[in-house]
């Protein structure tokens, strides 16, 4: 299998790219190309003690799936080498929810309680969400999809222009065992925009499957109605998650999903 001293691929047995929209891997040219134990052809002669000689797959085939896995998963591009390990955190919440990600992406499974990460521009959400799925498709083979709920809309929308099936896409998003659900309340609060989301949420709720979320928008503080009158003024300067996505979807989140609050500046900025 891979070379422990590998220097392209560290021991891993693959690379990750980021060469186009979404991030991609391959098997590690540097050590695996063609594999050193069956010369790619996913099999490889074993002698039984009764002297007999079987063909059986080759451990090759399980990384060749994972890495399947990774490219299914359609991570944004630029965080194709993110991890949680190298996540820095500065304060107690950021090293709280660095832990739940390090043993979720070790021992979570499909249909376990997922996460809401909560905060502004720049504080890490997306590189958090993105590396745990790299981590899960990649050293467990667990089928995962990352989605930004923003642009899965205007793809729904692009495939039904042109005639393509946006119900596969739909369909896609609303089974896949474990889903990162980005930018949660950017859409439209009603209408068709809204329909789409409440579908995703409560398929996957009705289901059990497992959703990682995160959004800019914070969380109502604790004992308001879900449902209070506000004033066009009120709203726009105190929006919070349950106004953007109202009260069902709101709900339905807040049960499947642990949340964490992000502060600080934004990373981007060097904050």
């Amino acid at each position: 299998m891979a070379n422990p001293d590998c220097r392209t691929c560290q021991g891993m047995g693959y690379t990750t790219h980021g060469d186009d929209r979404h991030a991609t891997a391959r098997l590690c040219r540097g050590c695996m190309s063609p594999c050193p134990t069956c010369q790619d052809r996913l099999s490889r002669m074993e002698r039984r003690p009764d002297g007999r000689v079987w063909a059986v797959p080759c451990e090759c085939g399980q990384l060749r799936y994972r890495v399947a896995r990774f490219d299914e998963a359609k991570l944004p591009a630029f965080f194709h080498g993110k991890t949680v390990e190298r996540w820095d955190t500065k304060t107690r919440d950021e090293q709280a929810v660095k832990q739940w990600a390090l043993a979720f992406q070790e021992k979570g499974k499909a249909g376990d309680r997922g996460i809401l990460l909560v905060g502004g521009p720049g504080v890490g959400k997306t590189h958090l969400l993105c590396a745990i799925l790299r981590f899960l498709t990649l050293e467990r083979g667990i089928m995962c999809r990352f989605a930004d709920s923003f642009q899965v809309l205007q793809d729904l929308k692009v495939a039904f222009d042109e005639g393509g099936n946006s119900a596969v896409l739909l369909e896609e998003i609303c089974t896949v065992p474990v889903l990162v659900l980005d930018e949660v309340g950017k859409t439209r609060t009603d209408g068709w925009q809204h329909d789409v989301l409440d579908t995703i949420v409560s398929r996957r709720y009705d289901a059990g499957l497992t959703t990682l979320a995160a959004t800019n928008y914070p969380l109502p503080k604790a004992g308001t109605p879900l449902d209070k009158p506000m004033s066009l003024a009120e709203s726009t300067l105190r929006e919070t998650l349950d106004r953007r996505v109202g009260a069902r979807v709101y709900s339905r989140l807040m049960e499947r999903c642990r949340t964490f609050t992000l502060t600080g500046e934004d990373r981007r900025l060097g904050g």
